[in-house]
């Protein structure tokens, strides 16, 4: 049932590791491809799991792959990249298709927003298979209708990953939102930074899920304001009384 009142803030949600609590599957996985790369190509830097997810969440796999390799010119050739950044695609998306859940408080959250008027969607750089797959899996599908996800990787003419505000940019003018009416929650410095580059008008962090350790919570909630964040939540559900405290 929709609600009487539609309320005039826009609610943007990243998706890896704040709706969905994908990024250790995610990451999981592409450290096991990365180890194997590493024997076909080798001379990339070498990372133990737990510094490979605190390292890389949020970013995507050729930006990884460039990392572990900063000579990639001559390491990895651009046909090297493409096919190791779709055989990570396709092997996320098995595991995540069968694994992915969603953060803890998230469906509550997001029925009430939805039973209180706020408009909401989701922005992410994942691809719209990837998101299609997590989403479906957390049983989170009904919250978000196609007209409401975006992607960096497929929505943009040309893929334009956050730090880049792009994706930000593109989703609000689809919406026909106002950027100071926007709230946007993130668990990334690079999430933090796309949306500070968009004059996002509220930007919170979000650092609840399972891919951060209770050790690294704090310096990680540091990171996130350092970068823009106004906020930093460790549970989904303090956004309500954020969201409910908000002047309209």
């Amino acid at each position: 049932m929709k609600p009487l009142y539609q309320h005039p803030k826009m609610v943007l949600f990243d998706h890896d590791g704040t709706v969905v609590d994908s990024e250790t599957i995610a990451l999981e996985s592409a450290w096991r491809l990365t180890n194997e790369v590493a024997r076909e190509f080798p001379g990339a830097q070498y990372y133990e799991l737990e510094d490979f997810v605190k390292s890389f969440a949020g970013k995507p796999y050729r930006e990884i792959l460039k990392k572990l390799y900063p000579d990639s010119l001559t390491s990895l050739n651009e046909r090297d990249i493409d096919r190791l950044v779709a055989e990570e695609e396709k092997r996320a998306i098995q595991r995540l298709t069968i694994e992915a859940k969603a953060t803890e408080g998230t469906p509550e959250v997001l029925s009430y927003l939805r039973d209180e008027g706020f408009e909401y969607a989701l922005v992410s750089n994942s691809s719209l298979q990837r998101l299609s797959a997590c989403l479906t899996s957390a049983a989170l599908t009904d919250y978000f209708p196609s007209e409401h996800i975006f992607s960096a990787h497929d929505s943009l003419p040309v893929p334009r990953p956050k730090p880049l505000p792009d994706i930000y940019l593109y989703a609000v003018k689809c919406l026909d939102a106002e950027i100071s009416d926007c709230v946007v929650v993130e668990d990334s410095l690079s999430g933090i930074r796309a949306a500070v580059a968009a004059g996002i008008g509220q930007i919170i962090g979000y650092v609840g899920g399972t891919h951060i350790s209770e050790d690294e919570r704090k310096s990680r909630a540091d990171g996130l304001q350092s970068a823009g964040a106004l906020q930093v939540i460790d549970r989904m559900h303090d956004l309500i009384d954020i969201l409910s405290a908000t002047p309209l």
